[in-house]
């Protein structure tokens, strides 16, 4: 059977189990047409005033959980969070509190490690999946660890994340104030392909 069960905390806070179909990735009717995921994903940090939609977001969150993962370890844990929550998270950083609101839409992710680098990695690899997925339907989004500007803990509770879980990190996403498109300027690469690259015999 294809439909997975994930837990997803709808913060605002209550949490709920949603069930997940995979098969609903490949309904590509409502994406962009022509537009290249991975040349069109880039960072965002202004977005324009338009909700993003329940069936988009679960998409993107049925993507992520597709990510390879070892022994199904499924280390992932999101937290979607409602106004409430988006409010205590806007609080965490005075400084940045005005850059904070302007976001659409905040998905914090932590990691429920039991394997190590392994669990972090697959994490890693959730985030792209879910990041590469709205970028499908012409949704920004970015991935905050550090910037923040707020202890770990801090946000972990603003969301309600029970002990033993890591923060890896916050996505924000909401349509972007200017269009994505597969010509987006990218950060050059310092070292490039040649530079990481070794052909083995």
């Amino acid at each position: 059977m294809l439909a997975r069960v994930v837990a997803l905390a709808l913060v605002a806070g209550q949490a709920s189990a949603l069930t997940l179909n995979p098969l609903r990735l490949f309904k590509r009717g409502e994406q962009v047409a022509g537009l290249n995921n991975l040349l069109a994903r880039r960072s965002v940090v202004k977005y324009a005033d338009k909700a993003v939609g329940s069936d988009v977001t679960t998409k993107a969150l049925e993507a992520a959980i597709l990510a390879p993962n070892h022994f199904l370890s499924e280390p992932w844990r999101f937290y979607l969070a409602g106004p409430e929550t988006k409010a205590k998270l806007c609080g965490l950083n005075e400084d940045k509190r005005a850059m904070f609101e302007g976001v659409p839409e905040w998905l914090v992710h932590d990691l429920s490690e039991k394997l190590g680098l392994e669990d972090h990695a697959a994490v890693s690899c959730a985030i792209q999946n879910f990041m590469l997925s709205l970028a499908d339907d012409g949704v920004g989004s970015k991935w905050m660890t550090g910037a923040l500007g707020a202890a770990p803990e801090d946000v972990m509770a603003c969301v309600g994340a029970p002990d033993g879980e890591k923060l890896m990190g916050a996505i924000w996403f909401g349509y972007p104030a200017k269009d994505l498109a597969d010509d987006a300027k990218s950060p050059p690469r310092k070292k490039g392909l040649d530079g990481v690259l070794t052909k083995c015999a």
